[in-house]
């Protein structure tokens, strides 16, 4: 993680939502201990399993008549880290939201980053901190793009990971009542096609 500005120096959440409304539309920006970040562009991969992640999980919604709501993620406020706002690949609200709209919460049930080259070690740890201090978060999930493997964090578990690897294993999300098959996670990418 790159190293902290002195707090005067730091954007705010707010500042960050005012510059973000500047920027073209299909940008991803992440506020990251008060540092406006640019994502760079996903591959189709990344995007191939965040779109099963999120399926998955809608498919199961539908079926199971669950309170909880799947969506792409949007900004999420960490309390430990005020001014940052990350925005996680796929993430699960508690129930859906109300009012009006907005480009930012305080819910994170259960929160899924899809891996790649920018999330360094030092990243995955500052996510695994700061998400794990969201009040109702239960579950912090990656996911690499290159091999069946899928790592869980639970709250209940001390935030200890649990690797699950292979097409075969399931992803068991105790928080949602509900599980994902690595095999549909990895869907229509090169690894999901890799047992035929």
């Amino acid at each position: 993680m790159r190293s902290r500005l002195a707090e005067a120096d730091q954007m705010t959440i707010e500042e960050f939502l005012d510059f973000t409304d500047t920027r073209p539309a299909g940008e991803k920006w992440e506020l990251i201990e008060g540092v406006a970040v640019l994502s760079p562009s996903p591959t189709n991969f990344h995007q191939i399993i965040a779109g099963n992640i999120y399926m998955a999980l809608g498919i199961w919604k539908v079926a199971h008549d669950v309170p909880w709501v799947p969506l792409i993620g949007i900004g999420t406020r960490v309390p430990v880290s005020p001014r940052s706002l990350p925005q996680p690949d796929v993430q699960v609200l508690a129930t859906a939201p109300s009012g009006e709209a907005s480009p930012v919460t305080d819910d994170g049930l259960v929160l899924f980053e899809v891996l790649s080259r920018s999330n360094t070690s030092s990243d995955r740890a500052w996510r695994l901190k700061a998400y794990k201090s969201i009040p109702n978060c239960q579950h912090y999930v990656t996911v690499a793009q290159h091999k069946a493997l899928v790592t869980r964090h639970d709250r209940a578990g001390g935030w200890q990971p649990v690797e699950l690897i292979g097409l075969a294993a399931s992803l068991d999300l105790p928080a949602l009542g509900a599980f994902i098959g690595l095999a549909d996670i990895y869907r229509w990418t090169p690894v999901g096609d890799a047992k035929r």
